[in-house]
């Protein structure tokens, strides 16, 4: 079992932020799922954990200076309704809990939106963990069994 802190030692900077994660973004072309970490380049971006969101996505402006490879263009809907987006091909590592999501990342717009974030980390990678989520004290872990 391996867990990660992804809250705040307080509350109110829980609300303000949101549950966040350092992650390693990129595209190694010769990762192979199971065969350990790939190599991405070593900046360590902030990711948003976010319920709301059904798949992870990646800063618009980060896949383009990482000059990640756009697989197609795809309709997205989010809290501002719907929108036309590139897909990406990507890997995201988060080193606190030795976890890869790799496939595609939709690029949306998070730093030209105010967001401290270059990640949204979605259901899609939730789905593997158990997170704690602790209101009252700005607590949240994410656990991996």
């Amino acid at each position: 079992m391996i867990s990660a802190v992804c809250g705040f030692d307080n509350r109110d900077a829980l609300v303000g932020i949101g549950p966040t994660i350092s992650v390693r973004i990129g595209f190694d072309p010769n990762f192979r799922p199971g065969t350990g970490v790939p190599a991405l380049p070593t900046d360590e971006h902030l990711a948003l954990i976010d319920t709301g969101a059904i798949e992870s996505c990646i800063d618009s402006l980060l896949a383009s200076q990482l000059e990640l490879p756009v697989v197609d263009r795809t309709e997205m809907s989010g809290a501002g309704g719907e929108f036309l987006t590139t897909r990406h091909l990507a890997q995201i590592y988060i080193p606190d809990l030795n976890f890869v999501q790799h496939g595609l990342f939709s690029a949306v717009h998070l730093s030209g939106n105010g967001f401290r974030q270059n990640a949204l980390l979605g259901r899609t990678l939730l789905r593997s963990f158990e997170m704690t989520y602790n209101g009252p004290t700005g607590a949240v872990t994410l656990t991996r069994h």
